[in-house]
């Protein structure tokens, strides 16, 4: 049996100027096993977007994959980028959020929200957004969030030195209890080689820290540091963080989700 698809269509307002985002209220979904969630984009070529959305379970420990696809025209997937969340504790919202830049080919665009576990699950606050893209527009949305939020963390720094914990392609991070804090990313393009999932280093030097910048035309940037309690055997590659530290991370994360721009940064030996 082929998977069943719930489908809607999403257009999104777009601005030249200020940038602004569409939120969309969602509702309650069958997903797991054939069971799957999509939206149909409509993106600029080339232009930079932000995409995220709030799902909620009664599951307990599923694990929820948000993806945006780009389709040829026999609608097959010609590009991709994935990410994946844990959503920990029964009827807590947990954000998923991806960044990316649309094809310069015009191409149709599909979003996927699918799980692990089949059940009931909820989606709220879709949002897409274009991205800033001069240093005006940068500055003035920070200063806005400033006003709001005071500091903001841009990033995660992963203190995992004295643990053996090794560098790789899939690296994650983890919670005492099971729930995948950051799932990295998966692209189709050569994103993952040129970017990488997170940045190693064994100091927070000045070089680092551009990893979890706001914006090269705005240096902003605040780090989230926390100490790594453990690793999995045998790959070593994912480092898990205490309760307290996953709170502290999933509050920051309520004010600006810097895991959907991939700002990570493992400290390893």
């Amino acid at each position: 049996m082929g998977r069943r698809i719930i489908f809607m269509s999403l257009l999104l307002a777009l601005l030249a100027w200020p940038a602004v985002g569409s939120a969309y209220l969602g509702a309650e979904v069958v997903l797991g096993g054939s069971e799957e969630f999509r939206y149909a984009l409509e993106l600029e070529p080339g232009e930079k977007y932000s995409v995220s959305i709030a799902v909620q379970s009664g599951e307990p420990s599923a694990q929820v994959t948000l993806t945006v696809q780009f389709l040829g025209a026999g609608g097959e997937v010609v590009e991709f980028i994935s990410t994946d969340r844990g959503l920990g504790a029964e009827g807590r919202w947990t954000l998923l959020g991806l960044e990316f830049t649309a094809p310069q080919e015009p191409r149709k665009a599909e979003l996927a929200l699918t799980a692990d576990t089949p059940g009931l699950y909820r989606w709220d606050s879709l949002t897409v957004q274009r991205i800033h893209s001069t240093s005006r527009e940068v500055q003035e949305y920070w200063e806005e969030r400033f006003a709001k939020h005071g500091a903001v963390y841009t990033g995660l720094v992963v203190d995992a030195r004295g643990l053996g914990v090794r560098r790789g392609i899939s690296p994650r991070v983890y919670s005492e209890s099971g729930q995948l804090i950051y799932g990295g990313v998966l692209a189709s393009s050569e994103f993952v080689q040129d970017v990488g999932v997170v940045a190693y280093g064994t100091e927070l030097d000045p070089e680092l820290i551009k990893r979890i910048q706001v914006d090269p035309e705005y240096g902003y940037a605040l780090p989230l540091t926390v100490k790594a309690v453990g690793t999995i055997e045998p790959a070593r590659t994912a480092a898990v963080i205490s309760r307290a530290d996953t709170e502290r991370i999933l509050q920051a994360l309520s004010q600006y989700d810097f895991l959907a721009r991939y700002a990570v940064i493992f400290l390893i030996d």
